[in-house]
């Protein structure tokens, strides 16, 4: 890892220190906007048209994963990385807490066993310079699909960070939209509190919010994920790009996915923004929305694909 990769990092902090705010560091970081970025020697080295759309050495591809779960070689590399990126960073001011393992279980998807080494090996280089600080694991709502991996790390960090609501899993009914997604939020994020039983917090904001929204539509989905009792929310992506980056991947990947910042490219607060997060801070609810779920875990886990779009509906007629 290049010296001044971390001096830059390491200067972003000292500027949100200095203006008095807090941050997660996600690292490593793999799914950002919807898109894999992978060092070339994670990929599998051969193109297939069938095989995920990931970025590597400046241009999207088309390339399977290549295996490192199974590569000590490769498995020392990436804890001695991050052994780097923790020792340059850890103690910073601004530094609230660590995201890891961002969606890795995805691509490619490991043993049980090879997950357990790899995430204690990052748990112990923070622990031993910091014990006490919040440590959550990056999941994307596919692992609400075949919970098996995750079930077993829970108790070693302090939550899960529930992603990828850029798209919706198949047999999911609704058009994705602001209002939608912030039910989608709620309803995953729930599910997945039952499921892991553990702190959750949910990433929203892929579906962009503006005046064409209907405003007490979007406060009620809103109030209804902040009263579902989940940790917390993060945004998909806080300013939108500079109009000349508009070409550029991951912006040019997906229609309108350069419309869904907090911020415009003058990092002023976009239409309906405000509105949309004093919803979210809300906690109008006394109760959280959990009595759809009408089965218990272990027939759940026979199932999951059938009982995750069965529940949603459950949800929807419960909330509206």
């Amino acid at each position: 890892m290049k010296v001044a990769y971390l001096d830059g990092i390491i200067q972003t902090l000292d500027r949100m220190g200095e203006a008095g705010m807090k941050t997660w560091l996600i690292a490593p970081a793999q799914h950002i906007l919807g898109l894999d970025w992978v060092a070339p020697y994670l990929a599998g080295g051969f193109r297939d048209a069938r095989a995920n759309r990931v970025f590597v050495d400046g241009k999207v591809r088309h390339l399977r994963p290549y295996d490192w779960w199974v590569d000590p070689s490769v498995i020392q590399r990436r804890i001695a990385l991050f052994r780097e990126m923790v020792a340059a960073w850890y103690g910073h001011p601004a530094l609230k807490g660590w995201l890891i393992m961002d969606r890795a279980l995805e691509w490619p998807c490991p043993e049980k066993g090879e997950v357990e080494i790899v995430l204690q090996s990052f748990l112990a280089e923070i622990r031993e310079r910091d014990e006490f600080i919040d440590v959550f694991m990056g999941i994307g709502w596919s692992e609400l699909l075949d919970p098996k991996l995750v079930l077993p790390l829970v108790g070693q960090v302090s939550g899960l960070r529930l992603s990828g609501f850029d798209g919706w899993p198949s047999g999911i009914e609704g058009k994705q939209n602001p209002v939608n997604e912030l039910f989608m939020a709620a309803y995953m994020g729930t599910l997945a509190r039952w499921v892991f039983d553990y702190p959750v917090e949910v990433e929203i904001g892929w579906s962009g919010f503006d005046k064409t929204s209907d405003l007490n539509e979007v406060i009620q989905a809103g109030e209804c994920l902040a009263g579902q009792g989940l940790n917390g929310v993060s945004w998909a992506t806080l300013v939108d790009p500079e109009p000349w980056l508009y070409d550029a991947p991951p912006w040019n990947l997906k229609s309108g996915l350069n419309n869904i910042g907090i911020l415009d490219p003058g990092l002023e607060p976009k239409a309906l923004i405000e509105t949309v997060l004093e919803s979210i801070r809300s906690d109008r609810q006394e109760n959280p929305i959990k009595d759809f779920i009408d089965l218990d875990k272990d027939d759940y886990l026979e199932d999951p694909h059938f009982h995750l779009k069965r529940l949603w509906h459950h949800f929807l007629e419960a909330v509206r």
